[in-house]
C-alpha cells in the first residue's frame, strides 16, 4: 500500500511539470511557425510589389501562357517543395535550395534588379517627361520673371514720372514764391520810401503840441480818426501855404477851435492818442493830401459855407469831413 501510494503521489506531482513542459514546446513550435509565416508573407509581398514593373508582370503572364519555364520556377512552389528540378541534372530541388538559403538570396538579388530593357525604357520615358516638365517649368518661371520685371520697370517709370512732376511743381512754386517775395520786397521798399517822404522834422515841443491838438480835436474818435487829424497837420507843414513846423501850424490864428477856446491846454492825452501820433509821424497816412477838416454839426454856419464853397470835398470819417 505504501508503494502504491508513493507511485500515485509521484504521478500527480509529475503531471503539472509534464503539462508545463508540453506547453513550452507548443509555444516554441507556434512561435517558429508564426515566424516562418511572417517570412513567407514578407518575401511574397516583396515579389508582388518590387519584383518588376507592369511590363514585367505582363511578360511573366506571357511566359506562363506560352509554357516557358525559368530556373526558380516560383517561390510558392519552392516553399512547398513542388518546383521542378533545375536544368543541370536535378542536383537539388527548389525546396532544398530554399532550405539552405541559396535560392532565396539569388531570388532577392534578381528581384531587386529590373530587366535592362524595361528599366531603360522606363528611365528614358521618365527622363523625357522630366526634361519636358523642366522645360515647361523654365518657360513658366521665365514668363513670371519677365512679367515681374516689366511690372517693376513700369512702377519705377511711374515713380520717376511722379518725382519729375513733383519736382516741376516744386520749381514752379519756388519761382512763384520768389516772384511773390520780390514783389513784396518792392512794395515794402516803396512803402518805406513813401513814408520817408511823408516824415517831417519836429522838436520835442512840436511833439507835445501834436499830442494835445489830436487829443482835443479827435479824442472821441477811433485810431484812424486820430491819425487823420495828425496827417492834416503834417500836410500843412509840408505845404507852402502854411508854416513850416507843427507848433506854428497849430497856433496859426483862427485855424483850430481848441486853440481859440483854450481847451487844448486842458486835455489829458491818452495812450491811444500817443500811439496814433507816433504812427502818423512815422509816415502812416490815410488823408489823401487833405489840408482841412471840420465837424459840420459843431461848426459855425459861416465856416460851413466857406468849406462847401471854397474847398474840394474828399471823404468823411468819424464825424469829420476832409477837404483839400
Amino acid at each position: 500500500m505504501l508503494s502504491l501510494h508513493s507511485f500515485f503521489q509521484t504521478l500527480f506531482q509529475a503531471i503539472p511539470a509534464i503539462g508545463v513542459k508540453a506547453f513550452r514546446q507548443m509555444y516554441l513550435h507556434g512561435a517558429m511557425l508564426t515566424t516562418g509565416c511572417m517570412v513567407i508573407s514578407v518575401v511574397a509581398f516583396s515579389m508582388a510589389c518590387f519584383g518588376g514593373s507592369g511590363e514585367n508582370a505582363f511578360a511573366a503572364g506571357a511566359q506562363v501562357q506560352t509554357g516557358e519555364e525559368k530556373p526558380g520556377y516560383g517561390l510558392g512552389a519552392a516553399l512547398l517543395g513542388e518546383g521542378p528540378r533545375d536544368g543541370l541534372g536535378g542536383q537539388r530541388t527548389n525546396a532544398e535550395a530554399f532550405g539552405d538559403g541559396a535560392m532565396l538570396e539569388d531570388w532577392l538579388a534578381r528581384s531587386k534588379q529590373p530587366e535592362p530593357e524595361t528599366y531603360g525604357r522606363s528611365a528614358g520615358q521618365r527622363t523625357g517627361k522630366t526634361e519636358e516638365s523642366c522645360e515647361k517649368g523654365s518657360i513658366l518661371i521665365g514668363d513670371v520673371l519677365k512679367e515681374d520685371t516689366m511690372m517693376k520697370l513700369e512702377s519705377e517709370q511711374a515713380v520717376r514720372e511722379r518725382v519729375g512732376q513733383a519736382q516741376k511743381e516744386i520749381r514752379v512754386q519756388q519761382v512763384a514764391d520768389a516772384a511773390r517775395q520780390a514783389k513784396e520786397e518792392v512794395q515794402r521798399k516803396e512803402e518805406e520810401a513813401r513814408r520817408a517822404a511823408l516824415r517831417i522834422p519836429y522838436s520835442e515841443a512840436d511833439y507835445q503840441v501834436m499830442l494835445q491838438i489830436v487829443q482835443a480835436e479827435a479824442g472821441g474818435c477811433d485810431s484812424r480818426g486820430k491819425i487823420l487829424v495828425a496827417n492834416v497837420i503834417m500836410n500843412r507843414v509840408r505845404s507852402s501855404e502854411f508854416p513850416d513846423d507843427i507848433t506854428s501850424v497849430v497856433y496859426e490864428k483862427s485855424q483850430f477851435s481848441p486853440v481859440s477856446n483854450g481847451s487844448i491846454n486842458r486835455v489829458q492825452v491818452t495812450k491811444d492818442t500817443i500811439e496814433c501820433v507816433n504812427r502818423a509821424l512815422d509816415g502812416e497816412d490815410y488823408s489823401q493830401g487833405a489840408l482841412y477838416f471840420m465837424n459840420r454839426s459843431a461848426s459855425y454856419d459861416g465856416n460851413v459855407r466857406w468849406f462847401d464853397g471854397s474847398l474840394s470835398f474828399l471823404f468823411s470819417h468819424g464825424g469829420h469831413e476832409f477837404f483839400k
